[in-house]
């Protein structure tokens, strides 16, 4: 997915892959060097449709399984811890953060995945927003909640700072995470508006 520019754009991520679709708008992402070297698809009803669907179709097994939901938490969290390095090059890239506040942010994200302490569910869907000053601590705690509580995760990246959070989507797949537990769209604020129809919300 790329323009004439060359610049490529960021994948959503539902159904437990890369999703790729025909879009009229994409968000520019300036890192902190001031330039633009990737963008995300500028999301609106469908593809939060879409989404929504993906992590609805999901939740019933995924909020059933309280032992599998606990296990796939520590996966995802030992992945992470792994990965740290090149997870706090992408916070770093995207939000200015020098090295050590960028690996303390991978720390916290890491963190917050294992103190999730999983419940029986109620059965549900969460929109989950980042946020550009902390991209990856803030998706994975929402993300935390979510898991424990039983429910699958809709994700709306920032679009100032999506990398790690794509990162985070794709490294829930190698932790055998079942496909449409953890969703993500891109956006601005009508892609949050539309997100949370999708949801009922």
């Amino acid at each position: 997915m790329k323009f004439d520019d060359g610049i490529p754009a960021i994948p959503l991520w539902i159904d437990g892959h890369a999703w790729f679709g025909v879009f009229e708008e994409f968000i520019d992402i300036r890192e902190a060097d001031g330039e633009v070297h990737y963008r995300v698809p500028k999301c609106g009803p469908g593809e939060a449709a879409e989404a929504a669907a993906s992590a609805h179709r999901a939740q019933p097994a995924w909020g059933a399984d309280l032992a599998g939901r606990q296990r796939l938490l520590g996966e995802l969290a030992g992945l992470l811890d792994q990965f740290g390095g090149d997870f706090a090059k992408l916070v770093a890239r995207e939000t200015g953060k020098d090295a050590a506040a960028a690996r303390d942010e991978v720390a916290r994200a890491v963190a917050a995945l294992r103190a999730a302490a999983c419940v029986a569910a109620t059965g549900g869907v969460q929109a989950v927003f980042s946020d550009a000053a902390d991209p990856l601590a803030s998706t994975a705690a929402g993300l935390a909640r979510a898991i424990a509580a039983g429910d699958t995760a809709v994700v709306l990246s920032d679009a100032r700072a999506p990398s790690a959070v794509f990162a985070l989507a794709e490294l829930s797949a190698r932790a055998a995470f079942p496909a449409g537990v953890f969703c993500l769209v891109h956006g601005d604020l009508q892609a949050r508006v539309a997100l949370k129809s999708a949801l009922g919300a």
